[in-house]
């Protein structure tokens, strides 16, 4: 009997202990929003992919997804720290780890820290400094910024996507050492992703903002609300407006270098349905339009991402941190303005071909003119080439009086002078 009574007692307490563990588990999911952060970890990978060379490295890679995912945990906690009033009284949000009073707030405060510290410590370990400066400038972009702006302005969505454009930066950082330009296009790719897919979530939870928080005082400030946009129209516009800047992302990636080049086509392709559901939204705002373009917008980041890695062109090793090291043109050929560019493009790593082709289009002083021609004199070189008039005025026997030809810009035809520099005085 005793022996029966210890091992149920035994049993019973390892149940409870499991249970317990399985809630604080449960609890830490929810604080840290979790399906919201494994998407943000999927966009510092696809970051860190691009950014890579030859060969991936797998471990870094796995690193600096931890680091990225706990400090996205963090910045998540906080949020819900600071937002449990307003949680509590929305469908959507009441059964939250604190509004439901799972956990209490100093619980999940701590917990936001420790995540915080942790994630910034393995990116510092084991990517850099620059890593993790980002993660830590984004938990409190995220947390100090957005997250009260909520309650002050419907701006708030702006800030919101450049939190969420930092990710793929930080992958990018963390597979070469420093913030590139070709990091960018990524980054784009969230920002204006972000638009539409929260322009329809707002609008569909409109009701919810009204009934139950801007009764409140302190209550969120969102676009979607009558007070800012009767119609929906406006909010509307905002979607439309940003997934029609997708369009031309593809083409940026392939021009940096970033990716190969139908990955243009196919980034032009994947925006066409965004753009579509974006405008039949805009044209008659209503629930079932703006689920379709938030369901789309599910579609079109991942697939993107993907192409782009599908596409990729491996950076060069030996650019590593030297991202914006551009050269300064030399002084004896200060004019040859179009001949400098090539090599300043060329430090920017991956605008190599774009440099050489402008250079290749203009021989100009500034590479968007026509090339100005000017009549030679007698005594030129042989082969009779165009000469400029700033080098023949201070070639050595060479007089100032010499005939050139001056055009007028506004297309009248051309006239010949062949006044010395004592007659014009």
């Amino acid at each position: 009997m005793g022996l029966s009574a210890a091992a149920t007692a035994g049993g019973e307490a390892s149940a409870s202990l499991a249970r317990s563990i399985a809630n604080a588990l449960r609890v830490y999911h929810d604080l840290s929003k979790f399906k919201l952060s494994a998407f943000v970890v999927s966009t510092a990978a696809a970051g860190y992919v691009l950014g890579s060379g030859e060969r991936v490295d797998w471990e870094g890679l796995g690193w600096t997804s931890l680091g990225t995912m706990l400090c996205s945990a963090s910045a998540n906690t906080f949020n819900q720290v600071f937002e449990v009033k307003n949680d509590s009284v929305m469908a959507r949000t009441m059964r939250r780890p604190l509004p439901a009073k799972r956990c209490s707030v100093a619980h999940a405060a701590t917990f936001g820290v420790l995540a915080g510290l942790a994630g910034v410590g393995v990116l510092t370990v084991k990517a850099n400094n620059e890593t993790a400066a980002l993660g830590a400038f984004n938990i409190a972009l995220y947390a100090l910024c957005y997250t009260p702006l909520k309650q002050m302005h419907w701006l708030n969505t702006w800030a919101g996507a450049v939190v969420g454009a930092i990710p793929p930066v930080m992958g990018w950082c963390a597979a070469r050492g420093a913030i590139e330009p070709a990091a960018g296009v990524l980054a784009a790719a969230l920002y204006y992703w972000q638009m539409p897919h929260f322009m329809a979530l707002a609008y569909m939870a409109r009701d919810d903002y009204v009934r139950r928080v801007l009764s409140h005082t302190g209550g969120y400030r969102m676009l979607s609300h009558p007070a800012y946009d009767a119609t929906g129209r406006r909010l509307a516009a905002v979607a439309l407006r940003n997934a029609v800047y997708m369009f031309p992302l593809g083409v940026v990636a392939v021009t940096c270098g970033l990716t190969t080049a139908p990955f243009a086509y196919e980034a032009a392709l994947l925006a066409a349905p965004m753009a579509l559901s974006a405008a039949v939204f805009y044209r008659r705002p209503s629930t079932t339009h703006a689920r379709r373009m938030f369901h789309g917008s599910l579609v079109y980041l991942p697939v993107f991402q993907g192409l782009a890695c599908l596409h990729r062109i491996p950076r060069a090793e030996d650019a590593r941190r030297a991202p914006l090291a551009v050269s300064a043109p030399p002084m004896e050929r200060w004019w040859a303005w179009s001949e400098w560019s090539v090599d300043g493009w060329t430090a920017w790593d991956g605008l190599a071909e774009l440099g050489a082709g402008m250079d290749r289009s203009s021989q100009a002083p500034f590479p968007f003119l026509p090339p100005p021609t000017w009549a030679t004199g007698e005594g030129d070189d042989a082969g009779g080439g165009a000469r400029c008039p700033h080098k023949v005025d201070f070639e050595p026997g060479r007089s100032s009086g010499a005939v050139v030809e001056t055009r007028r810009w506004w297309g009248r035809g051309t006239r010949r002078s062949s006044k010395t520099s004592e007659e014009r005085r």
